[in-house]
């Protein structure tokens, strides 16, 4: 993962944030935008004064590529990346679940779960492609987190945003761009209900586009 911040090698009491993407190797859209927008950060740093603040007060985390072996399957280039790792596990299913633990963590697992603990994420993203919606807690249950409200403003204010600068049409899936989890199909081990079960984070999923890499 890369650090961004106006002081990256001192661990400074600001809030961190994490952005991540393609835990499914053949979702890549994310991965492209990871690598934009920490070419965005670092060069608008000194010229645009939004990006010189959240540079300044916040520690930006940003893990282009969650499934490196999903995405380069078949070598140095991306040329009929998969969903899975190497050993043919969704790597989110793989995280420990809430009720039923999972005994077969992966590798990526493992690194990722040590990294996000070593850190206090106030707010992460996983970004993924197939639909165009912002997706949020809880995955497996039924019943609403108890910030389901803050959940729902957050991804709204995503999502509005999101219609203001883009063609008609995008991220319009399920309600206008949004979705509950449970409300759109149960997950479970998924990174989502992981982080804020576990680590006490808030995480949402952000699916960016219709298309996968074949």
């Amino acid at each position: 993962a890369l650090k961004i911040s106006d002081n990256p090698m001192t661990d400074e009491d600001e809030p961190e944030v994490f952005y991540s993407s393609s835990i499914h190797g053949d979702e890549t859209g994310g991965f492209i935008l990871m690598l934009r927008l920490a070419d965005y950060l670092l060069k608008h740093y000194n010229t645009d004064i939004r990006i010189g603040n959240l540079v300044d007060n916040l520690e930006i985390w940003i893990n282009p590529l969650a499934n490196p072996d999903g995405a380069y399957r078949t070598g140095n280039t991306i040329s009929s990346p998969t969903r899975f790792n190497a050993n043919g596990y969704d790597l989110n299913r793989n995280f420990p679940d809430p009720v039923s633990n999972n005994p077969n963590k992966q590798k990526e697992t493992l690194d990722m779960m040590k990294f996000m603990r070593s850190h206090n994420f106030v707010l992460s993203a996983n970004f993924h492609s197939g639909v165009e919606v912002v997706n949020y807690p809880w995955d497996r249950w039924r019943r609403r987190h108890p910030d389901d409200d803050w959940f729902y403003y957050i991804s709204r204010k995503y999502a509005d945003t999101v219609h203001i600068h883009a063609v008609a049409g995008y991220m319009t899936f399920m309600e206008n761009g949004v979705t509950n989890g449970w409300d759109w199909y149960t997950v479970y081990g998924g990174r989502q209900d992981y982080v804020t079960w576990e680590l006490q984070g808030r995480e949402v999923t952000i699916e960016l586009d219709d298309i996968y890499v074949t």
